[in-house]
């Protein structure tokens, strides 16, 4: 399918994992940044431990994003003006040997009134040996309603042998604003069925929805529908709580994951085998009777400093 590399990346983790630099792949570009563009970075921290590094410029642009873990990856952008024109995504499985990294090479295209048209994605892995393998492309033409959704026109791809039609795939991307424009609530549907597949596949379909303080900042945002699909896997927090500093700066989150089903819908799987049957109960029981939504808070802590290279470099890993 178009992006299902991309998309499915969080589905193929196993319990492999490399014994070199498990926290940030060898493979993967330090910082690459000219050291007098960057301001200042930001260091978030999950239940305590380090997971992630933004570096930031001066007009408080995201110059580079680090994500440690034994699944790690580097987002760097590239900007024309205030625009991203470009952005490159390195990533490193934890199922993946030590040295070999995918990488997503993103290129946008902007109308005269500053909207986004174009997703260009060059997509290729890169092994230890520096052989670049697996290249392929991918593209996403956009337009946008009278109310400022986006309509997606076309879709092409090399990992297909026949460009989608309106009767393969359905992407709707709806936004609710307030008078004041702000977001108040989101709702995505992306079902996709390639050429080869004997059903459609529901890929994203959740509503959401944003609450305000008085100021004007982000309160809460919370799912009022989400649809689990096949794997059982949600979208994301049923419930995200904000905090901010004196100086208006995001320091911290809570995340609510929870199994209740009052905000859920499930799968069908009527016309299954029996074969993908059992594989959808498995990780139907691993969503009711696991820990990681019974209830599940993650407390998110934001750190900032002003960047120093005698101090911030080299990049700091976390162990």
């Amino acid at each position: 399918m178009i992006f299902r590399p991309i998309l499915l990346l969080s589905f193929m983790a196993v319990l492999l994992s490399c014994s070199v630099d498990r926290n940030l792949d060898s493979s993967i570009p330090r910082l690459q940044t000219p050291l007098d563009q960057i301001a200042y970075l930001r260091t978030k921290w999950k239940n305590g431990q380090h997971i992630e590094t933004v570096f930031y410029d001066h007009q408080n642009r995201i110059l580079e994003v680090y994500n440690f873990g034994l699944t790690n990856s580097k987002w760097l952008n590239i900007y024309e003006g205030d625009t991203p024109v470009t952005s490159i995504y390195f990533y490193h499985s934890d199922s993946s040997e030590a040295g070999y990294i995918t990488i997503d090479t993103l290129r946008r295209g902007f109308d005269s009134k500053g909207r986004l048209i174009l997703e260009s994605h060059i997509q290729a892995s890169l092994s230890r040996f520096g052989e670049p393998k697996g290249e392929g492309f991918s593209k996403r033409y956009l337009a946008y309603s009278a109310t400022g959704d986006t309509i997606v026109e076309k879709q092409e791809s090399s990992y297909l042998s026949i460009n989608h039609d309106s009767s393969q795939v359905a992407d709707i991307s709806h936004w609710d604003r307030d008078d004041k424009k702000r977001i108040r609530r989101f709702y995505r549907l992306y079902v996709f069925k390639g050429p080869a597949d004997p059903q459609p596949d529901t890929i994203y379909h959740f509503s959401r929805q944003f609450a305000y303080d008085s100021e004007g900042k982000l309160k809460m945002a919370w799912f009022d529908s989400m649809y689990l699909g096949r794997f059982y896997a949600p979208a994301g927090p049923d419930t995200i709580w904000y905090q901010y500093n004196s100086q208006n700066r995001l320091i911290g989150e809570r995340h609510r994951y929870t199994a209740d089903m009052r905000n859920k819908r499930e799968i069908n799987t009527g016309s299954f085998s029996i074969a993908e049957k059992r594989s959808v109960e498995w990780d139907k029981k691993r969503f009711f009777e696991g820990i990681a939504y019974n209830n599940r808070i993650d407390v998110i802590r934001y750190q900032y400093e002003v960047f120093n290279p005698a101090k911030h470099l080299p990049l700091i890993i976390p162990d």
